[in-house]
């Protein structure tokens, strides 16, 4: 692991941070091109960066703090530091949505329409963020004797759980679902469908794919049942996805 890549007297360059930078660009460089394909307002892309990272990045942190208050509420100064880890995709999404919502609101823009452009370039971006946690250390999977097991090194969150065993690499497996989701999408946006599909599709997919890679996650917190809180809010956006593409396409069907 590389969790620090440069430092150089005061200036420390993180790879979490640094790929967590790389997946935004790539992520808003693949919605642009789609955009620019579609000549759909190819200018709102670059117009959205900003606001949709600054409202990810709350989204994404305030999820992590109000879930693990138990550690935050005794450690306020690690709150804000999040170079070290601990930023929830979840989050980042619940942050970033109502953002787009507004932007297209009040610029006379079709939501669904720039969502689906911007879906694939989300899962772009998880991704490559993903590689960020494996190099970090955090999002830490449960021990295993498979040939799969990576072993942390100190100054790791994983190492400080749980030692100097192998572990499932669960942010490499997120990764390369992520682009396997990805790449599914951009397939079925070559047929023709109602505006929505591809947004709605996406948070299904990453909604299963979250509920099943959590039972090899080691740091989720648990709630009642054996089921960890990433689960439940899984299951749920499946459910609330699943039923707005039936809406939207029934709503479509009728025009």
């Amino acid at each position: 692991m590389h969790r620090i890549l440069v430092s150089w007297g005061p200036l420390t360059v993180y790879s979490y941070g640094l790929l967590m930078v790389l997946g935004i660009l790539a992520g808003t460089a693949l919605a642009y091109w789609r955009a620019w394909r579609r000549n759909y307002h190819p200018e709102a892309i670059w117009d959205l960066v900003l606001y949709v990272t600054v409202a990810g990045l709350l989204g994404a942190r305030l999820w992590e703090v109000v879930f693990s208050w138990s550690y935050y509420g005794q450690h306020p100064g690690e709150i804000l530091a999040i170079w070290r880890g601990g930023l929830s995709v979840q989050g980042s999404i619940l942050g970033a949505v109502p953002v787009v919502y507004w932007y297209t609101r009040k610029h006379g823009m079709d939501f669904w329409r720039l969502a689906d452009i911007m879906a694939p370039g989300v899962l772009l971006g998880q991704a490559i963020g993903r590689l960020g946690c494996f190099l970090n250390g955090c999002c830490f999977g449960l021990p295993t004797r498979g040939p799969l097991g990576v072993v942390f090194p100190p100054g790791t969150d994983a190492y400080a759980a749980l030692g100097a065993q192998p572990l499932v690499p669960t942010q490499l497996l997120e990764a390369g679902y992520d682009l396997l989701a990805m790449g599914l999408l951009l397939l079925v946006d070559r047929r023709p469908s109602f505006p929505g599909f591809l947004t709605t599709l996406y948070f299904i997919l990453y909604a299963l794919g979250r509920f099943g890679l959590e039972f090899w996650r080691a740091d989720s917190l648990l709630l009642a049942g054996g089921l960890k809180t990433a689960q439940v809010t899984s299951l749920l956006t499946a459910a609330v996805a699943l039923g707005l593409m039936l809406y939207l396409r029934r709503r479509n069907s009728k025009l």
